[in-house]
């Protein structure tokens, strides 16, 4: 009997000291809830001058990926440029075979070309309310505020930096970072957004537009359109006023190449002069959806001249 009570002593000892470090554990972490609630974001910013205004000081703009993780850190992979120094162009790889009239490689901004590694840059991230901020690791700081425009996506606007950014807008979503739409699949009709961009003289800022219901597919992986002739062509060799400006798209993965150019800079089929060469990522919703792109300009081929925008297109 005595036997009996000691054991049965023994087993209730027992349970109230597993109930009392019940009671005093703290509680399993909870995930860390992302930025608008979504993880993975594309993104453009940059420092150019105010609509109107001329630079006095540095123009750049950046093209990235945001990766955050529950545990307060994020990664980003970009693609950065400066207006002061000469970019240059890249050949992508994608001609346009199969388009009438021409077989033309299309260019990109150098360094964004299909074989060019993205920089990385690693940091940490809190959230309060709907605004984030991100400290990198070498010491550049960014806030942002998140809003959710539909429902598979959030948007990021800037809202403040330490280090000279006037312009960010990032759009984000749970899908995977491999998750892209096929240029073959992109719907061909009108995107709309905004852009900030620098011209060399002033700065000039607005509502923007990427119409693609006039654009033929030349292949799986590429887009072209000529348009109508335009008076932003001024500056025609020819001393016409105006002409027809070539336009193309293509891509094989979330980074898209956007080139267009005047075709009155030459009398050949194709052009390898200073086009305007947009480098953009496609924004991408929760379940793959394709809603357009973000992007930036950085067209130079000689330091402190060119233009230099970022801009997003989208189909909301």
């Amino acid at each position: 009997m005595g036997t009996y009570w000691a054991t049965a002593r023994r087993v209730t000892a027992a349970l109230l000291g597993l109930m009392m470090v019940a009671l005093i554990a703290p509680a399993p972490a909870q995930a860390a809830e992302y930025p608008g609630g979504r993880r993975i974001y594309s993104v453009a910013l940059g420092s150019v001058p105010a609509n109107g205004d001329p630079a006095t000081g540095p123009v750049w703009v950046r093209l990235a990926m945001y990766y955050f993780y529950a545990d307060g850190t994020i990664r980003e992979s970009f693609w950065y440029w400066n207006h002061a120094t000469a970019v240059g162009d890249a050949r992508t790889g994608y001609r346009t075979t199969g388009c009438a009239g021409h077989d033309c490689e299309v260019r990109t901004a150098k360094n964004f070309e299909p074989t060019a590694a993205a920089k990385t840059l690693n940091g940490t991230w809190t959230t309060s309310g709907d605004t984030t901020t991100i400290s990198w690791s070498e010491g550049s700081v960014e806030t942002w505020r998140a809003s959710d425009p539909v429902s598979d996506l959030t948007r990021l606007d800037l809202v403040g930096s330490n280090y000279g950014v006037t312009e960010g807008w990032g759009f984000g979503s749970l899908a995977s970072n491999d998750t892209y739409t096929p240029i073959s699949s992109v719907p061909l009709k009108q995107y709309r957004g905004e852009y900030a961009a620098y011209n060399n003289v002033r700065g000039y800022a607005g509502p923007s537009q990427m119409d693609l219901q006039l654009f033929s597919r030349c292949s799986a992986n590429c887009l072209s359109r000529l348009s109508e002739p335009t008076t932003a062509c001024s500056a025609c060799p020819t001393g016409a006023s105006s002409s027809p400006v070539r336009y193309y798209l293509a891509g094989s993965g979330r980074r898209n190449f956007y080139e267009h150019w005047c075709t009155c800079l030459t009398s050949a089929a194709c052009y390898t002069g200073g086009s305007h060469r947009k480098p953009q990522l496609q924004v991408i919703g929760d379940n793959g959806t394709f809603h357009g792109w973000i992007g930036v300009e950085a067209s130079n081929f000689t330091a402190n001249t060119g233009y230099f925008a970022v801009h997003y297109h989208l189909d909301f």
